[in-house]
């Protein structure tokens, strides 16, 4: 048996040392920099709605605006206070980058790899660092893809309550979320 491998599931283990180290420093940039410019329009919005409680605005769910609100209440009113959640999520994405990479059998180094580039990444870094719908709508979509990688590979039906559970809060923070969920349930029953 190789020891580098979780012998209860056939996958390599998990490397959270590594991942952590990266995540920790990833993060203490975009906190580093994430009060050296203003506020962007959107989170100007998502101020204002968070200020507005409602269970959803004319142009989307309510999600967004709670967090710019648990933001400000938490760490305070101002650009960086706001954009600690935002940062917290990117954190959350690098660590699914490597467990969708260990759910498709990469070893240690392919799990490093994959934090790093994702982390480097332009999509998720510029999102990484502000309060927007993106930026937990892609975190909703990076666990998505990690819990249907698992649910393919155990076929074990009970990880559809998980991707349930994600779509809900998805939802919650981005309508187009189900119009793109339309297309993956197409794309899943035809395998």
């Amino acid at each position: 048996m190789d020891p580098q491998r979780d012998a209860s599931r056939g996958l390599p283990r998990f490397v959270a040392a590594p991942v952590a180290c990266l995540a920790a420093a990833f993060a203490a940039v975009l906190t580093a920099l994430s009060g050296r410019y203003g506020y962007h329009r959107d989170e100007l919005y998502f101020l204002a709605a968070g200020d507005h409680p409602a269970w959803g605005y004319v142009d989307q769910p309510p999600l967004t605006p709670l967090v710019a609100r648990v933001a400000t209440a938490l760490f305070g009113d101002t650009p960086a206070g706001l954009r600690v959640l935002a940062t917290l999520a990117f954190v959350a994405a690098v660590f699914v980058a490597a467990l969708v990479a260990r759910e498709l059998g990469g070893d240690r180094w392919t799990q490093v790899l994959a934090v790093g580039l994702a982390g480097v990444g332009a999509q998720l870094s510029a999102v990484g660092h502000m309060v927007s719908t993106t930026t937990f709508d892609l975190l909703a979509w990076l666990v998505i893809c990690w819990l249907m990688l698992r649910l393919l590979r155990t076929c074990d039906g009970r990880w559809w309550l998980a991707v349930g559970a994600v779509v809900g809060v998805g939802v919650l923070n981005k309508w187009a979320l189900t119009l793109d969920l339309g297309h993956t349930r197409h794309w899943i029953l035809r395998i």
